[in-house]
């Protein structure tokens, strides 16, 4: 049976969406869209301010439609689940080599923030602790598990161990592309949701996710379509659409009538988007 299957899906695909949610113009009107395609804010909100630091996340959440935030793990050299999307240190922080070799207390003391601005030199490498604190009681949480650290088991039961800590395993989900991620985080938590993530969209897939024992898809924007949105609300499998950052493709992808989130690195344009029809 899957694991913490709480999809919105399930509940609003049998509803007449073309008829009742429809304004005078044939339009679906904001608060339908917002219901039916909630905000990811990616790494928080990386359009503005550095990815996956604490700046980018106290940004996402000063915007009250973010619901989601979706971030990246690699463990330390000493253990710690820290949120940087690499597995090396070069784009993203003054840093070189590995994360693996730095302690999260070297990877804090990192400048995370100037490649992007230079009022952001003080940001550093965050531990997944501290972001599961600042998102506390505000939003829901994606944890992409990163498959650059050889030792799976370790990753997934350290990341575990974090949300364990905190009381959290209701509220977040933990998503890797590696599905031996996946299970291992399955062994050490049958308790937590888990999600797939895929630039792809195989005949097979909504048969992986059943395997794997995921109720979440993260998948590109740009394989959705009708029959696999449909597949996946008949499995009861919540979706997420990455990443989608122009206007247009927000706009479209908000006008269509099934139920998925959508993750975007400027959770404002999704306002714009959202607030325009009524």
């Amino acid at each position: 049976m899957l694991h913490g299957i709480k999809s919105y899906a399930k509940g609003l695909r049998n509803l007449p969406f073309r008829f009742h949610f429809y304004g005078r113009r044939g339009m679906m009107d904001k608060q339908t869209k917002a219901a039916l395609h909630p905000c990811v804010a990616h790494r928080g909100s990386s359009g503005k301010a550095p990815e996956n630091t604490l700046a980018a996340f106290k940004l996402a959440l000063s915007h009250p439609h973010v619901k989601w935030m979706e971030l990246d793990v690699h463990l330390s050299k000493d253990g710690v689940p820290v949120v940087i999307h690499d597995g090396t240190l070069e784009r993203t922080t003054n840093g070189r080599g590995r994360v693996a070799d730095y302690s999260a207390e070297q990877l804090a003391s990192l400048d995370a923030g100037s490649w992007m601005d230079a009022s952001f030199s003080s940001e550093g490498v965050p531990t997944l602790e501290q972001v599961l604190d600042l998102a506390a009681g505000r939003c829901k949480l994606n944890i992409e598990l990163k498959s650059d650290d050889a030792d799976f088991e370790r990753l997934a039961s350290r990341a575990v161990e974090v949300i364990r800590s905190r009381k959290m395993e209701a509220e977040h989900t933990i998503t890797s592309f590696e599905p031996a991620i996946l299970r291992a985080v399955r062994k050490a938590a049958p308790e937590l949701r888990m999600g797939l993530i895929i630039d792809d969209n195989p005949d097979d897939l909504v048969e992986r996710l059943i395997s794997l024992d995921c109720s979440y898809l993260s998948i590109g924007f740009y394989h959705l379509n009708e029959k696999l949105l449909e597949q996946t609300a008949k499995a009861s499998i919540e979706v997420m659409a990455w990443t989608v950052n122009s206007v247009s493709d927000l706009g479209r992808l908000a006008a269509r009538p099934e139920a998925f989130q959508l993750c975007t690195n400027y959770p404002d344009r999704w306002l714009a988007v959202v607030e325009g029809e009524d």
